[in-house]
């Protein structure tokens, strides 16, 4: 009975002692560390006042409490390193998105450039037509014009020819 009253005592003395830490932690946002380092101390504690109090029970307690405290670093280690991987698997995502983007933009800046290209070749085209077609149309003129011209002087020596 004694000794259940001492390990009442015990843990209603840490519990309390708890209750400031606890708060600021929070507070901080440091919840989680903070809660593994007050339950190490705990642990501690209670070994401390096992062995001033030859209580094996009490021994035995903050035994499972250093080793629950322990499993519980080592799950929010895990945690953060499956967050960090996670926040890497998101940039190389965003990176490869990125890659990805930049690629379509080239391929899309090549096709543009193609069909600059084939546009310039297609005015070049019609525009070597229209010159021929323009050089056609004054050499149609022209022959056109010497054809006149020729006729003309042809009727001059008819007409020169039988006024003799």
């Amino acid at each position: 009975m004694i000794r259940n009253f001492q390990r009442g005592a015990v843990d209603a003395s840490l519990k309390a002692a708890r209750v400031l830490p606890e708060t600021v932690a929070k507070l901080t946002g440091r919840g989680e560390s903070a809660d593994l380092a007050l339950d190490q101390v705990d642990a501690q504690v209670r070994d401390a006042a096992g062995r001033l109090l030859f209580d094996e029970e009490l021994r035995e307690d903050a035994r499972r409490r250093r080793v629950a405290t322990r499993e519980r670093g080592e799950a929010l280690r895990m945690r953060g390193k499956a967050e960090q991987v996670k926040q890497e698997a998101r940039e190389t995502e965003q990176r490869r998105k990125a890659a990805a983007a930049k690629a379509e933009r080239s391929q899309q800046e090549r096709i543009d450039e193609q069909a600059r290209k084939e546009r310039l070749q297609t005015l070049r085209t019609k525009e070597q037509a229209l010159d021929e077609k323009a050089d056609a149309a004054t050499a149609r003129d022209e022959a056109l014009r010497l054809k006149r011209s020729a006729a003309k002087a042809k009727a001059e020596r008819k007409t020169n020819a039988n006024q003799v």
